[in-house]
């Protein structure tokens, strides 16, 4: 991770500023220059309205209303109010050639329940029920939308609908002559089978990536990318068109689930793709519980009424944006460059939505119809999501290439040095052939120096420079020794695995120095413990500790680790001035080695009741012995 501040230089960030204006000439592009995709179409108008409030009323019982008892409706369509009420609406189609198939359509296709009649001199020409409530193959044109053919008659048809539905109440009405209702749907099929060919490509990429590398951010982008879709697919209609249309429930609740999983997954790709916990891991449990908190309102939606579920869905969301869009900011300004990727990403998808409520209220008319600007702030995002995703598994790969090339140079060095004593032996050697004689004794002093020196190096390389101790390369040797002893001669081995609690906490509230001082304090306090010379305990890394006993059995390393423990929590560790006491928690692995066994069995026993201990409250000591089932 990078962690040059921001602003420092324009070259820092230039993938940054190309993909902003980039989205930006894009969205303009989209949103002024493309044609117009639904504009041959008759709006209706006049139309008159009654709310049944006992939803009482059949067409008979309308049809006989006197004119007064309806009200002209003064206000648009496609922003009614939300309502539990069933609504009458009458209206007047004339002037319609007889020549031309005419189509009366209701764009849009989340209502519960509508019922037309088509009514010449108050007798029914033609009725229809639809919605989401009923089966899609009850439809008589089969389009997401509700789409009923006009009766060819050349004198008036009035035409009376009756609506209910739990959700936003919209009833977007237009007339249309089949052929441009044909042109128009092709169109639409057009861009909606690209934006949906775009989310399953994306979605099934980042799939095969999760096949192949086994990293679960693949996977919860892959999940978030078909959420969004299917989202989008039941707002339209497409989803229960060809995905779903035999499940009228699942068609009443597949906004809630699906925008629900969107949400969830969404954020928890953010906290994974931005490693947020490696910054705060403060932050990133806020974030898990945000994300939580959209798994609940997937369960809720599924038994609240439509109208209560979304009016808390949409605070829960707007607050949840403003949540992560605050980490997204700090993580940006902390330094990480993906996340100013990721800024640009929610903001495309922001300004979409913001853009399609400006188009909601009639502020701002684009050329595209209004659900499009989603589809277009959610298909940017879905390819800069992937992008960000490219960028940041290439990052790893290349820290991996460079941490692997590192090592390799340090093989390098080593073989070279090697080969450099090597040589310098050798010319050691030829030039004391021919001083055998004179030289034999300057030579058996240079030889003993030699090996002192040898020995001093080696003891130096085992041992850690901050503790004094042995260190964990002494270790693996030692370990690796008293493992084949041990099957040798049969005789019990015991390997203890410690840790500092809660160090990191010691670090951050007193600073490292401290940090330090405590580490060499426990260091010296295990030496001291031991007393045979056959024992030994090394500093395994960081805060861990672990001690080699060979012929020590369960018991006798319990009762010498649990002495240890015990000493270190009551000893006051003084450093810098202040006063500081910490615990340890340790797990003790034993065995006699045996032939078919690994030779880290022991050691992974140990490490097992490590973890034991810690989750058990820590500042205690776990043991096991090794079974016969468990080698």
């Amino acid at each position: 991770m990078s962690n040059t501040p921001i602003g420092l230089t324009l070259s820092k960030n230039w993938l940054l500023f190309i993909l902003s204006i980039f989205c930006a000439m894009a969205i303009f592009i989209a949103t002024n220059l493309f044609e117009p995709t639904r504009v041959s179409h008759k709006q209706v108008q006049n139309i008159t309205h009654l709310v049944d409030s006992k939803r009482i009323f059949s067409i008979t019982d309308i049809i006989g209303q006197p004119n007064d008892s309806w009200q002209p409706l003064n206000h648009d369509l496609t922003t009614l109010e939300m309502s539990d009420n069933q609504h009458w609406f009458r209206f007047t189609l004339e002037d319609l050639s007889a020549a031309q198939i005419w189509l009366l359509e209701i764009d849009y296709p989340l209502l519960d329940e509508v019922k037309l009649w088509f009514v010449q001199h108050n007798e029914v020409l033609s009725a229809y029920t639809v919605g989401d409530t009923l089966a899609f193959s009850q439809r008589t044109i089969e389009h997401e939308n509700f789409v009923f053919p006009i009766p060819n008659n050349e004198q008036a048809v009035v035409v009376y609908i009756s609506t209910y539905t739990k959700g936003a109440m919209r009833l977007p009405l237009n007339i249309w002559q089949q052929k441009d209702y044909l042109e128009s749907i092709s169109k639409n099929n057009l861009v909606m089978g690209g934006f949906f060919g775009l989310m399953l490509a994306m979605g099934l990429s980042n799939l095969f990536f999760f096949i192949t590398t086994r990293s679960p951010i693949f996977l919860t982008y892959t999940g978030y990318v078909i959420c969004i879709a299917l989202t989008l697919s039941a707002i339209q209609g497409l989803g229960y068109r060809y995905i779903w249309p035999t499940s009228p429930w699942l068609q009443q609740h597949a906004v809630g689930i699906f925008a629900n999983l969107t949400l969830w997954l969404s954020i928890i790709f953010c906290d994974g793709l931005l490693h947020v916990k490696a910054f705060d891991s403060k932050l990133s449990r806020l974030l898990k519980s945000v994300a939580a908190t959209f798994i609940l309102g997937l369960i809720v939606s599924l038994f609240v009424p439509l109208p209560v579920f979304l009016t808390a869905f949409l605070a829960i969301l707007c607050i949840a944006e403003l949540i992560v869009l605050a980490v997204v900011i700090w993580l940006w300004i902390k330094g990480l460059r993906i996340a100013g990727y990721y800024t640009l990403a929610s903001a495309v998808l922001f300004s979409s939505g913001f853009a399609l409520s400006l188009d909601a209220l009639d502020i701002v008319n684009f050329s595209l119809p209004s659900y499009y600007l989603l589809m277009l702030g959610a298909g940017f995002e879905a390819v800069l999501l992937s992008l960000i995703l490219a960028i940041s598994h290439n990052e790893q790969r290349q820290a991996l290439i460079n941490t692997q090339s590192e090592l390799l140079n340090q093989e390098r060095q080593a073989q070279h040095a090697q080969k450099d004593l090597l040589l310098l032996q050798e010319n050691t050697t030829e030039e004391l052939e021919y001083k055998v004689q004179e030289r034999t004794l300057e030579l058996e002093i240079a030889l003993r120096e030699l090996s002192e020196t040898n020995r001093e190096l080696q003891e130096k390389n085992t041992m850690d420079a901050l503790t004094g101790i042995r260190n964990r390369s002494y270790f693996d040797k030692k370990y690796q020794a008293e493992v084949r002893r041990s099957r040798r001669e049969h005789t019990q081995l015991s390997v203890v695995m410690m840790d500092i609690d809660h160090f990191k906490k010691v670090n951050d509230q007193y600073g490292h120095l401290v940090g330090d001082q405590c580490i060499k304090s426990v260091a010296q306090i295990l030496q001291k413990a031991l007393k045979r010379p056959s024992d030994d305990v090394c500093r395994y890394g960081g805060e861990e500790f672990s001690l080699i006993l060979p012929s020590t059995d369960l018991e006798g390393a319990q009762v010498l680790v649990e002495n240890l423990r015990a000493e270190i929590e009551t000893t006051s560790i003084q450093a810098d001035g202040l006063s500081v006491n910490i615990t340890i928690s340790a797990g003790i692995g034993t065995a006699i080695a045996e032939l078919n066994q690994p030779e880290d069995a022991i050691l992974a026993l140990a490490d097992k009741q490590l973890y034991e201990a810690k989750n058990s409250g820590r500042n205690n000591v776990k043991g096991s012995q090794l079974s016969v089932v468990e080698q």
